[in-house]
């Protein structure tokens, strides 16, 4: 009688035990299928959102510099180009259909023969459309710009290539799979630890059913438990906080979460804040730690300035920065180190881009906004030439203080009307 109760209330454990992980499979299984459906169909608005405003960015930075010559625009549109991670390729077409710009050099001053939106009926004056072009496959975005007169003088299509958007859902997908296969794994570990120590306890409980009650209700506050930190980590994916999940699993550095937090809330400007984080990756990439200083603050309330302005103007001094440190010869006892502030008040901004690279030799200090000067090589030259210009048209200065072997500090001050 005691054996047949003794293998009655295992096989009731048992089967609990097998219902326990279909139900930990089936759930997260859904929960992940669902947020990898839900995030999907954000990215392709996210992305189309983002031409978008990246086509309207381009517009208007080519209105100010649509007279310069052919290679002083290559040039400039490449560093913009460069600073956009969300998009592959700008075009620029005069009316004419003549290719004035093109990320891939070799098609400029080509003919244009694609298709062309009607913009009298594009009633926002944007267009996307899925379409085929010579880097294959694409989701594209045209915006026309027009001359003084209001006359239709061309297009811009800004540009993001299937491969990439596809690399994007992929890596969602993968990181949708990884998350679940780790939560499948924590859970059965949990479990298979909660279930030795069940059946430890089940023995001495098999004269009293109280022991398959115990069983139940043990399993009901672990999954319980564990269902709450399967909700975190699933929750911070499905409202597209990818980096706070991977560190909640994979433990990523806090230094570099907490400077991408302190940037999204001193920055009031999506696409000023926006530059800064991926220049916090890059830096990341160059082995340089990106630090920014204490009390920064940018409110658009405070001074106005285009956006673009903004983003062409730090990303050309950081970049710089990052590049002389690259150049640099590394040292095991100097870490490399690239601190950035920001700050306005009522009409009045400043910015101050420091780093410790080699420093600007004496000789050259005077030479270094000249057009056409570059210690990089040919055909350099025009970064720091074109930022002095853009500061100066918005009635502000730039300065630079550098001293050989200790690095250099560009500040920039701009003050509004």
């Amino acid at each position: 009688m005691k054996t047949d109760k003794k293998e009655n209330l295992n096989s009731i454990r048992k089967s609990i035990q097998r219902v326990h992980f279909v139900l930990i499979f089936a759930t997260t299984i859904l929960i992940s299928a669902g947020g990898i459906f839900i995030n999907i169909n954000s990215n392709e608005k996210s992305f189309d959102q983002s031409l978008i405003e990246t086509s309207e960015m381009i517009n208007r930075v080519y209105s100010f510099i649509k007279d310069f010559s052919q290679d002083e625009l290559c040039d400039y549109m490449d560093s913009v180009g460069k600073s956009l991670a969300d998009v592959d390729v700008i075009s620029i077409v005069d009316k004419d259909f003549n290719r004035i710009y093109h990320t891939n050099h070799l098609l400029i001053n080509t003919k244009y023969d694609g298709s062309v939106p009607d913009f009298n009926k594009i009633r926002l004056g944007f267009y996307t459309e899925n379409n085929n072009g010579p880097s294959g496959p694409q989701r594209r975005t045209y915006s026309a710009f027009y001359d003084e007169n209001g006359e239709y003088s061309g297009f811009i299509m800004t540009i993001r290539l299937k491969t990439s958007i596809m690399m994007v859902t992929i890596h969602t997908v993968e990181l949708f799979l990884v998350v679940t296969v780790i939560a499948i794994i924590l859970e059965t570990l949990i479990s298979g630890m909660l279930f030795r120590k069940i059946k430890q306890s089940f023995l001495s409980f098999t004269e009293d059913f109280e022991g398959t009650k115990f069983l139940v209700d043990s399993m009901r506050a672990n999954n319980h438990d564990f269902t709450n930190k399967l909700h975190v980590i699933l929750g911070l994916i499905q409202i597209g906080e990818y980096e706070k999940a991977e560190a909640y699993i994979e433990n990523i550095s806090i230094i570099q979460r907490e400077t991408v937090s302190a940037i999204m809330k001193a920055i009031d400007n999506a696409s000023f804040s926006a530059l800064l984080i991926g220049k916090i990756c890059r830096a990341s990439e160059c082995n340089v730690k990106f630090v920014l200083e204490d009390n920064c603050i940018f409110k658009n309330e405070d001074i106005s300035i285009p956006s673009e302005a903004l983003v062409t103007i730090t990303g050309n001094l950081i970049d710089n920065a990052l590049d002389a440190m690259n150049m640099q010869i590394e040292s095991v006892n100097k870490s490399k180190t690239l601190t950035f502030g920001v700050f306005t008040k009522s009409k009045n901004l400043l910015i101050t881009v420091k780093d410790n690279g080699p420093g600007i030799p004496k000789n050259i200090m005077d030479k270094i906004f000249e057009k056409g000067f570059s210690t990089k090589g040919e055909g350099r030259g025009v970064g720091l030439f074109h930022t002095k210009q853009l500061i100066e048209s918005l009635g502000g200065s730039i300065s630079v203080e550098s001293m050989e072997g200790m690095g250099t500090k560009f500040t920039v001050s701009v003050c509004g009307k």
